[in-house]
C-alpha cells in the first residue's frame, strides 16, 4: 500500500470527521469491508468489522458502505465535505494542484513516448546474404547507397568457392555485414533500401538481426 497522505488538499486529514461507523448488530463479520478496503481502515475481532485507523479513509469514498451485504456501515452526509470545501477553499488549492499534476503527467508522456522511439529504433543490423554477390557489384552498390543515408557497412566477411567460378556466375558465394548507422540514428529507412537492393539483384536474406 502507498503512503496515505496526512492532508486532504492542503487541510489536516484529522480535521475532516469523514469516515465509516460500523453498526455491530447488523455487522455478520463478512470481510467484505476489510478485503475491499485498500487503506487498512478496517480489521476483523471478535467476527466483527472493526474501524480501526479512521483518518486513513480516502474522503468522499463509500465504497465499503456500497459493498456491505446487510446495510451496516454508514457514513457522514456528503454536504458535510462539501462545507468544509468552502469554508478551506479547497477549489483555489486544487487548482494549483491541478496544474502540478498536469505538468507530471505532460512529463511522464513526454518521456514514455521517447522511451518507446527509442525501444522501437535500431541503429545496427547483422546480414548474412548469399548469392552472386560479385559480379553483381554488390559492395559497390551498397557503398553507394549507404553514402545516401549516412550510414556505412562494417566486418564486411566474402566467402567464394573461386573467382573464376564465382564470375561464371556457376557457384553463389556467402557475405556477412554488418549496416551501421554514423550518426547513431534509426537505420530502419537504410535497411529497408538494403532489403530491396538485395532482393533486385537475386540476393537471398539467410539471416538479419536487429539491435540497438
Amino acid at each position: 500500500m502507498s503512503k496515505i497522505s496526512k492532508t486532504w488538499h492542503g487541510i489536516p486529514r484529522e480535521e475532516i470527521p469523514w469516515y465509516p461507523t460500523v453498526n455491530e448488530e447488523k455487522c455478520i463479520g463478512c470481510g467484505l469491508c476489510f478485503v475491499t478496503c485498500g487503506r487498512d481502515v478496517y480489521e476483523i475481532a471478535g467476527k466483527k468489522a472493526k474501524v480501526v485507523n479512521p483518518y486513513n479513509c480516502l474522503v468522499g469514498c463509500t465504497t465499503c458502505e456500497t459493498v456491505c451485504p446487510v446495510g451496516a456501515i454508514s457514513f457522514p452526509p456528503k454536504e458535510m465535505i462539501q462545507k468544509i470545501e468552502k469554508e478551506h477553499a479547497v477549489l483555489r488549492y486544487v487548482q494549483k494542484e491541478k496544474e502540478k499534476k498536469g505538468a507530471k503527467l505532460a512529463l511522464s508522456n513526454a518521456r514514455a513516448k521517447a522511451e518507446k522511439i527509442v525501444s522501437e529504433s535500431f541503429h545496427r543490423a547483422d546480414f548474412t546474404v548469399t548469392g552472386h554477390i560479385l559480379e553483381n557489384g554488390i559492395p559497390e552498390k551498397l557503398v553507394n547507397l549507404t553514402s545516401q543515408c549516412n550510414c556505412d557497412i562494417v566486418n564486411l566477411q566474402l566467402e567464394v568457392p573461386s573467382l573464376k567460378v564465382c564470375y561464371e556466375k556457376k557457384a553463389p558465394s556467402v557475405a556477412k555485414f554488418t549496416l551501421v548507422s554514423q550518426e547513431f540514428k534509426d537505420i530502419s529507412e537504410c535497411k529497408e533500401k538494403i532489403d530491396q537492393l538485395l532482393n533486385n539483384n537475386n540476393i537471398v536474406i539467410v539471416e538479419q538481426k536487429k539491435s540497438s
